[in-house]
């Protein structure tokens, strides 16, 4: 991970143009297609499987003329007057509404039967419109026509109100972000004290948040999404997107204020900070996408699409932000303050010189921080107690939290549903904005009559059930309906306990009438979904919190960090639950806050809030604890690097949680019933975290466990995957590409005049230092270009495990070692695209040239095959030659009887490794290596010598063979023309100190 970021990083800063006008481009291709495509959100919501949805299903297929649209048009009458003085004027528009198309009846409330659409004070009255389509599928006009015809009553001082109509979309309001990132840009002037710097994160961060918003709106376009889905994805990509790269940029500045040069301090910045950066951004990730296990559609796709932002926040911060880094150069070093002079003191008369006590110089011990965590991990176990207790003890008015999905009743004051809301609640009862639909399968039935009447009969005169109507059936006669009016609000507990003592009765009705029925409706719909969310609560908590689990141990080889920071977690969430338990539902500082309702939040708030408060808390505690597991790899003292880790990550870690609680806090004013308790809630849980719990609570924890802390079971450490979080591979790179061998002596052999000055050192081709592999003791190589290295001696498996690490097709044990110029391991690939790796193979069922086709059609291109398969039957001969008993007098006979048509498995296993060199040297390539521990010991130096004769003279040769024909080989091989040849005794160098060379090279 970290080496590719590494690449990134590095390709960024260089093409850094290139990179920002790619994703500029992206931006307004993203935000201009969501504008043409114009997909339009959800406003409801649907959860399959539940008693309300099912039977809203129903009526869809069964009885279509109530599942139409209904509107109502609210008449109030003047203070002091009565309702009937206007009852011509209602009754005119009554029938005015009745002839709009899709309009199957408005109901006059002064025609027979309607009373009761008449409040009991006379004061309002309200014609009810039942549409013949579902509300979706009404015209633009529709609407407006209602509205038009509703106003022309709108005389004598009567008012019209209207109810059921959708709400004319906001204008655009761009304050709650503009207050949040002016809130931002001037913690991050501060943290860095550079405007230039400061205005990087925002940058980046709009224009992720640009690409999210276009692309959830272009997915709008095809698939189903939530209205809240755009404004939650637009809160988290601000967020993160923010505080990702203030974490890079911090690193970024850090490294060039120690002297690195500007493009290799951003590679490096984007490996190391990005790594953790990508870290965190996938626990959010994950978090959010783990929303689909509540098995909630519109919550699974509001999951998906703020996991989206993050993952364009955190491809931004990883590219977009490097190319801008790159971009700037060298404005972004920090100044460094220099102390002013002081000035010479005037002369005084008095008797007493003035004395001014010297200002302490700043340093890091003495910075707040510092004097903070010295604090809280003096006496760790005090700490550790007093803040789990008052932690606990805001967490304690989460238990009696109350959910709901918000009606009208939780529109902004003043708004047209709002009003209409809160008329017909006065007039005609809280519960009259709520009614309950109970369906009923009657096909099972021929007595209809007694059906209805059983249906009527089982909900009159029933406990807070202010009004029952008519029992309806549908054309068909197998279905019918019954609306009930409940006495209590829709978000009251009174009303769920009506709707759960419905359903606990409908058994016994079952029973004793042969039919049962079903309760749905928009409150019954917000019971079952506020239950549903209940119940999935603790399953998500556990996977929420075996991931942390899961994942810090597998980024900090212990057990202790990732038990800690789920205690913290698990704090956070329920401090942060009852913060909104008692600001949102018994409205305390409901006024200065700005609450526009006070009473049950959302009720996907909780499972929301536990998901993305998942994923910053981890961002905090790894940023945090990383810092101090290097403090402790370095010195191992437990306590120290606890103080030092957090003195040195606790400013951007403070700086990065109060850009995330700013951010939040400014959707909470204006933000409307429904997202004001998401947004406070994670708000609330932010500032908790990363205060209380990260920058108090952990210190004293880590510090109480010492040692233990960093401890990780043995059977446990074997099976979890080391994840490099810290950027070790990275330094581990830089040293290994920045590495050179002394120059000494040059080997024996590569310089016949060294006094000449025409002379020049050989290109170095395999240059080694303290290498070992395969228990194989250290080895020092150095061999030029051109040059034959023969590793004799050792067991064949473990020259062939020193062959393959040689070419790139191993990882070597410890050591440096660099290849044609590359570092290895970590330019193994770019090795073995310049390398052949010929080891002894079994015959394959087929005839020598279609092997050697089927051999070069792997990796050569179809116009240059032919020119190989050329130059392998060129260099075939000798090699075949090299390997038959008939060559002793150095004839070739041996060798011509072997043709493209004779079967592999007629030939030596010599003569088949004497195949597959000839392919090897067909390729070209500047290296290749050779294991000859097949061949008979007879064969082995004429072998070797007819490879160096037809092998290129810039092509080197890596050659295992046996120790016993290891003297001859060197000896023969040192006579081709041009050649160099080294030989190492790996017999010497096996791991044993008793018998240890050192890997000295022998020429």
């Amino acid at each position: 991970m970290a080496t590719l970021l590494y690449s990134i990083g590095a390709f960024a800063a260089r093409r850094h143009f290139t990179v920002i006008v790619t994703w500029l481009l992206l931006a307004a291709a993203a935000l201009g297609a969501s504008i043409v495509l114009n997909g339009q959100m959800q406003q409801g919501v649907e959860i399959p499987g539940t008693e309300s949805q099912t039977a809203i299903d129903m009526l869809d297929t069964r009885f279509p003329q109530a599942g139409g649209g209904s509107a109502k048009v609210i008449f109030e009458a003047p203070a002091g007057d009565d309702i009937d003085s206007y009852a011509t004027q209602i009754s005119a528009i009554s029938q005015k509404l009745g002839a709009m198309p899709d309009v199957a009846n408005a109901a006059d409330p002064f025609a027979s039967g309607n009373a009761s659409q008449i409040s009991a004070d006379k004061s309002l009255a309200y014609v009810s419109v039942q549409y013949d389509v579902p509300q979706d599928s009404l015209s633009p006009d529709a609407e407006v026509n209602i509205q038009s015809i509703g106003d022309g009553a709108k005389q004598d001082g009567l008012t019209v109100s209207y109810s059921g109509l959708t709400a004319p979309k906001a204008a655009s309001d761009l304050s709650q972000e503009a207050i949040g990132l002016g809130v931002a840009f001037v913690i991050l002037a501060i943290t860095f004290g550079s405007l230039l710097a400061a205005g990087m994160p925002l940058i980046t961060a709009l224009v992720a948040v640009g690409i999210s918003i276009g692309g959830i709106g272009i997915f709008s376009a095809f698939v189903t999404i939530s209205a809240t889905a755009p404004v939650l994805a637009e809160m988290l990509s601000l967020a993160v997107g923010i505080d990702y790269a203030l974490f890079i940029v911090s690193r970024h500045r850090a490294q060039l204020a120690a002297g690195m040069a500007p493009r290799e301090s951003v590679a490096l910045a984007t490996a190391t900070a990005g790594s953790a950066v990508v870290f965190a951004g996938l626990t959010v990730i994950i978090a959010l996408l783990g929303l689909s296990v509540v098995g909630i559609p519109f919550l699974s796709v509001m999951g998906a699409g703020a996991a989206f932002g993050v993952v364009i926040s955190i491809a931004v911060s990883v590219t977009l932000l490097p190319a801008i880094l790159g971009l700037c150069g060298k404005r972004m070093i920090p100044r460094v303050r220099t102390p002013k002079s002081p000035k010479a003191p005037k002369a005084k008369t008095s008797k007493k010189p003035a004395t001014r006590r010297p200002r302490r110089p700043r340093t890091e011990e003495t910075s707040i921080r510092h004097r903070w965590v010295t604090m809280v991990t003096r006496r760790p176990l005090i700490t550790v107690v007093a803040t789990v207790l008052g932690l606990g003890l805001l967490a304690v008015p989460a238990l009696g939290l109350k959910l709901t999905v918000p009606d009208a009743g939780y529109d902004a004051p003043g708004t047209q549903a709002r009003v209409a809301y809160d008329l017909l609640a006065k007039g005609y009862g809280p519960g009259f904005n709520g009614p309950l639909l109970v369906t009923a399968d009657i096909s099972g039935t021929l007595k209809i009559e007694d059906a209805l009447d059983a249906l009527e009969k089982q909900f009159t005169g029933v406990a807070d059930v202010a009004a029952v109507s008519k029992a309806i059936p549908n054309q068909a006669l197998d279905m019918a309906i019954i609306s009930l009016t409940p006495s209590s609000a829709p978000d009251s507990d009174a009303t769920t306990t009506l709707v759960k003592s419905i359903r606990d009765r409908e058994p016994a009705f079952e029973k004793a009438n042969g039919f049962g029925y079903m309760v749905t409706g928009q409150t019954a719909v917000a019971i079952d979904i506020s239950d549903r969310l209940s119940h999935a609560l603790l399953p998500f908590a556990l996977v929420v919190v075996g991931l942390c689990i899961v994942l810090l141990t597998m980024v900090f080889r212990s057990l202790a960090v990732p038990l800690t920071a789920t205690l913290g977690f698990l704090l956070s969430v329920g401090a942060s639950f009852g913060v909104v338990t008692a600001v949102f539902n018994w409205g305390w500082l409901a006024d200065p806050l700005g609450v526009e309702k006070v009473g049950p939040v959302i009720s996907f708030m909780p499972i929301l809030v536990m998901a993305v408060l998942f994923g910053l808390a981890m961002d905090y505690q790894v940023f945090l604890v990383t810092r101090m597991r290097e403090d402790y790899i370095k010195t191992g003292d437990a306590h120290r690097s606890v103080i030092d880790g957090f003195t040195a990550s606790a400013r951007v870690v403070t700086a990065a949680s109060l850009i995330m609680f700013s951010v939040f806090a400014s959707f909470v004013p204006g933000g409307g019933a429904v997202l004001q308790p998401l947004a406070g809630g994670l708000a609330v849980g932010v500032l908790i975290d990363a205060f209380l719990v990260r920058m108090t609570l952990i210190p004293a924890l880590m510090a109480l466990l010492g040692d233990r802390a960093w401890r990780l079971p043995r059977w446990l450490d074997r099976i979890v995957p080391n994840v490099d979080i810290e950027g070790e591979t990275v330094h581990e790179l830089l040293d290994a590409r920045g590495w050179h061998p002394e120059t000494g002596a040059a080997t024996a052999g590569s310089a016949p005049d060294a006094a000449d000055p025409s002379w020049a050192q050989p290109a170095p081709s395999i240059e080694a230092r303290d290498l070992t592999v395969a228990g194989l003791s250290t080895i020092d190589l150095d061999t030029a270009v051109g040059d034959v290295l023969l590793l004799a001696g050792a067991p064949a498996s473990a020259r062939t495990e020193l062959l393959a690490t040689l070419v790139g097709r191993a990882r070597p044990d410890s050591g440096h070692l660099t290849v044609l110029g590359h570092a290895l391991p970590f330019d193994a690939h770019a090795l073995r695209a310049q390398s052949e790796l010929v080891l002894a193979q079994p015959a394959e069922p087929s005839t020598l040239g279609r092997y050697l086709t089927a051999q070069i059609a792997m990796d050569a291109p179809r116009g240059h095959r032919a020119d190989r398969r050329g130059i392998a039957h060129r260099i075939l001969p000798a090699l075949l030659a090299s390997v038959s008993d008939e060559a002793a007098g150095g004839a070739a006979s041996g060798a011509k009887r072997v043709t493209d048509t004779t079967p592999l498995h007629e030939l030596s296993t010599g003569q088949l490794l004497a195949v597959d060199a000839a392919v090897a040297l067909s390729s070209g390539r500047p290296l290749i290596a050779v294991e000859t521990g097949a061949l008979e010991p007879r064969h082995a130096s004429a072998f070797v010598v007819a490879l160096a004769e037809a092998a290129e003279r810039d092509v080197t040769l890596l050659i295992a063979l046996e120790s016993s024909t290891a003297d001859r080989t060197g000896a023969a091989a040192s006579e081709a023309p041009g050649r160099i040849t080294h030989i190492v005794d790996l017999n010497l160098a096996v791991d044993d100190p008793a018998r240890d060379l050192n890997g000295k090279v022998l020429a």
